[in-house]
């Protein structure tokens, strides 16, 4: 397969915008570190690498010899596992009361890297069962035996947060974490954001309660932590950000791994045409190479499934035996298994896989990636690169439009030398930290720990009162209650660590089924709303219904064609202010006609209908009338953004101000490497009330947190918004499309606004620039809304109409006693009623706070 890319690259059949050449590098080694010979560790080692270890092996397990918390950060295939599990054994072998926990960040990896753990045990002539494994996979009867047996357990986070923590009264499990010795972080990269964040909460309550288990020995007798990436800046800072723990850096400079040569281009498609592009080079390389195996990155899961279909469709006698297989997140252990398999024999030729396969998997057949679209980070890039040029020389392709590294003001091979992004922790998030504080406040009671915080454990600025609302509920301010009525009496179940206040539902073809797939809240917008085509393994299946009662919600759908093809229609709403309770750090800064902030939030996405196969509009209130099911869904959250308004005609226009806060979003991802999920835009629907009760719109746009309570991504907007303007500008100049004209010059127009912008208090009336249209977001009378109140939720309370009371929007709204007597009525403040999560209960419409009815505004540009 290298050979046949390497004919296409020299070819005409494809539009090769661009290639360079990676040199390959000979090993450097260094001896074995002495005290692995005070086990059988050493001497195995010895019979295994007769001329020592790499480099960078031999000084990082010489640290581990010295005690020290390291973090090898090294490049794919450099043979890091061989570090930590060399260590792991000769902890074993010398303590056998020991017991050492490794994270792997996803099932997959679990079930890969097992094999590794299990194949050296018995290298070592030790019972394989001495390695465990626990994630979600595991059925619940067989863990606490594993417990019991295995001195080495490998998990994913996840299981430790919502199986381990949730059990600290069961003796087996106390005495599992108090025997703990070593913890081993792999992928280390992957840890933040949403995910790396509630680790490092997870973190430190397992060190609070191995403190709490050992007791006072626990100052004597130290918590070893290894952590292992290929990529990753500042890998020292992170971690200790991460743990609270000091680590010694294992880094490039010392890589002493032999390196084959590989070859890395981009090839021009047209915008919306790589996934032809994708299967054309899939079925040249198949046909045309006959050694090896390709990978192809695609970043939805939709993608994956709609790529491999398509390929298969074109290759001949392919129903037994595919020679393209699709992986992704949501299959079930069996489907994963089967696949991973398929892959290490080489019986299947390629697989499309999202980010899934980008961790440490090890195909070594693997000669030839192919990526659709940019990476959306450039840790992804590296990773996504090391899969391929293994076992011998490999090639690299990413397919993308001509402007695809141009548009960011680089060249392909200037992109490949660019260092890898920061990994960012959020660790002040409050309702990060309101969750977390319930998931300890549980551990130290099943524990009969004093309920007081643990002081040895290094807890981030803030902890403490938070803690303190979490663990005595009553007290809580209310802006918790949404969150804590989702984690209930088990929290560690109830706030997965990949996400923040947002249900989980399972994929089933009816409610007896079993589930063979599963989404979150916002993966279900845009995947598995009421009557999508979900694609799941190269097979497709229509939604037919959601059940969102009870604690197991689920999505029910059924087998359907796969040319059956749809596409959500959604709307998205944004409320928020610049007044003093609104911003964040008091960010904002005004000029004549405009000002830009950064300020909280509330985000309301619907899903109001779907675009068929046809191109016809499915609206669900037609649908409705002949299938109850056919409902809109919604998701409602509260978080941070940054707003830009700017007073001026050419500004309002919908087209260009969409365009702009799509590609100002896009540019702003790119420069920090954020993932597209994270962050999301809007130019419609934007509201922003000011101190003196005007409200700014039309004229706005907001790019915000996609994640429930914010982990403040968007701060750098604000803080970098003037780089990200001139980044932006270089771009818009190198587009040649004449009907971006306006677009361009909207973006040279708001650069020279932006640079009269000034900090200072913000009075909030028309005279100093802000827009004063009058016109504001409400509900419709009749809608049926959440009212939170001392800690309460009025699920049932009916908006009978909007007034100004002194200034402050109030609805008047109608509320069922429950004792059988009349509603009460009553006025409410507007800012504590949220939509409900049953999107056909409630609707929003513009409202003319002089007049106080409810009209369109005369510019249409809501």
């Amino acid at each position: 397969m290298y050979e046949a890319i390497q004919r296409i690259l020299q070819g005409n059949d494809f539009s090769v915008s661009d290639s360079f050449a990676v040199e390959g590098r000979p090993a450097r080694y260094a001896p074995i570190p002495g005290f692995l010979f005070r086990s059988a560790v050493g001497d195995h080692l010895d019979r295994q690498y007769r001329d020592g270890l790499w480099s960078h092996q031999a000084q990082a397990l010489e640290s581990l010899g010295n005690g020290d918390n390291i973090v090898i950060s090294t490049g794919t295939a450099s043979g890091k596992s061989l570090v930590f599990q060399s260590l792991a054994f000769h902890k074993i072998i010398q303590d056998p009361t020991s017991r050492v926990v490794v994270f792997y960040p996803l099932r997959a990896l679990v079930a890969d890297q097992l094999r590794g753990w299990k194949e050296m045990a018995r290298e070592l002539n030790l019972d394989d069962s001495i390695v465990g494994q626990i994630d979600g996979s595991v059925p619940f009867r067989d863990r606490d035996e594993i417990l019991q047996q295995a001195r080495i357990v490998v998990m994913t986070p996840d299981v430790c947060h919502a199986w381990l923590m949730s059990r600290l009264a069961m003796p087996v499990v106390r005495n599992f974490v108090g025997a703990l010795s070593t913890m081993v972080m792999d992928e280390a990269h992957t840890l933040e954001g949403v995910f790396g964040s509630n680790f490092a909460f997870l973190i430190r309550r397992l060190i609070a309660a191995r403190n709490h288990q050992i007791g006072n020995e626990s100052r004597h007798l130290k918590l070893q932590l290894v952590a292992a990436t290929a990529t990753i800046a500042n890998p020292g800072e992170h971690m200790r950000q991460l743990t609270g723990g000091e680590f010694t850096v294992i880094d490039h400079g010392a890589d002493g791994a032999p390196r084959y040569d590989r070859v890395v281009a981009h090839i021009a498609c047209p915008e919306g045409g790589e996934l032809q592009i994708a299967k054309d080079l899939q079925l040249r390389v198949m046909y045309h190479g006959r050694e090896g195996g390709f990978i192809t990155f695609v970043d939805s899961r939709k993608g994956v499934e709609t790529l491999t279909m398509a390929t298969q469709d074109d290759v001949e006698e392919l129903s037994d035996n595919p020679a393209v297989v699709p992986y992704r997140a949501g299959y079930t252990p069996a489907d994963r298994q089967r696949i991973e398999e398929q892959l290490r024999a080489g019986s299947r030729k390629g697989v499309v896989s999202t980010s899934a396969l980008e961790l440490g998997i090890d195909l070594p057949h693997l000669r030839v990636g192919f990526n659709v679209g940019l990476p959306a980070t450039r840790k992804a890039y590296r990773q996504r690169l090391g899969r391929v040029g293994r076992s011998g020389p490999g090639a690299f392709i990413v397919i993308g439009p001509p402007s695809m590294f141009t548009r960011y003001g680089t060249s392909l091979e200037e992109y490949h030398q660019m260092s890898v992004e920061p990994s960012y922790l959020y660790l002040d998030n409050r309702f990060m930290q309101f969750a977390h504080g319930r998931c300890l406040a549980v551990e130290r009671e099943s524990m009969a720990a004093p309920p007081s915080l643990p002081t040895r454990v290094p807890w981030p600025s803030g902890f403490s009162d938070i803690y303190e609302a979490a663990r005595l509920g009553g007290n809580r301010p209310p802006e918790f209650d949404a969150i804590a009525e989702l984690g209930g009496d088990t929290p560690q179940r109830g706030y997965p660590l990949r996400n923040v206040g947002e249900f989980n539902y399972q994929i089933k073809r009816g409610r007896d089924a079993d589930s063979f797939g599963e989404a979150s809240q916002s993966q279900a917008l845009r995947e598995c709303y009421p009557g999508a085509t979900y694609f799941h393994n190269a097979r497709a299946f229509e939604v037919i219904s959601w059940y969102t009662r009870g604690f197991d919600p689920f999505i029910q759908v059924r087998p359907t064609s796969p040319r059956r093809l749809t596409r959500p229609r959604t709307t998205t709403w944004i409320n928020t202010g610049i007044t003093a309770t609104d911003l964040v750090e008091g960010h904002l800064v005004k000029g004549e006609n405009g000002f830009l902030a950064e300020c909280q939030m509330q985000i309301t996405e619907r899903v109001e209908g779907y675009v068929d196969g046809q191109g016809q509009y499915q609206s669900y209130q037609d649908l409705q009338q002949h299938n109850s099911n056919m409902r809109a869904r919604s998701r409602n959250f509260r978080t941070s953004g940054v707003v830009l308004c700017i007073d001026e005609d050419w500004f309002r226009k919908n087209q260009v101000k969409s365009l702009f806060a799509d590609r100002l979003r896009e540019v702003f991802a790119h420069e920090y490497s954020l993932l597209p999920h994270d962050i999301g835009s809007a130019a419609t629907n934007v509201s922003v009330r000011s101190a003196d009760g005007t409200v700014s719109r039309g004229a706005c746009i907001a790019v915000f947190d996609n994640t429930y309570g914010s982990l403040r991504f968007t701060e750098k907007l604000y803080i970098e918004f003037g780089h990200i303007l001139e980044r932006l500008d270089i771009a818009a100049k190198a587009e040649s499309d004449q009907e971006l004209e306006d677009f361009k010059s909207a973006v040279a127009k708001v650069r020279e606004q932006f640079s009269t912008f000034t900090a200072g208090a913000f009075a909030g009336n028309g005279s100093d620039g802000s827009v004063t249209s009058g016109y504001e977001q409400v509900f419709i009378a009749g809608s049926r809304v959440c009212f939170r109140e001392h800690g309460q939720i009025a699920s049932d309370v009916e908006i009978i109409e909007p007034t100004l009371i002194e200034g402050r929007l109030m609805y008047r709204v109608k509320a069922e006693t429950g004792l059988g007597s009349a509603p009460v009525r009553r006025w409410v403040p507007a800012d504590r009623v949220e939509p409900s999560a049953d999107a056909d209960a409630w609707e929003y419409a513009w409202w003319n706070r002089a007049t106080e009815t409810y009209e369109d505004p005369p510019d249409g540009s809501g």
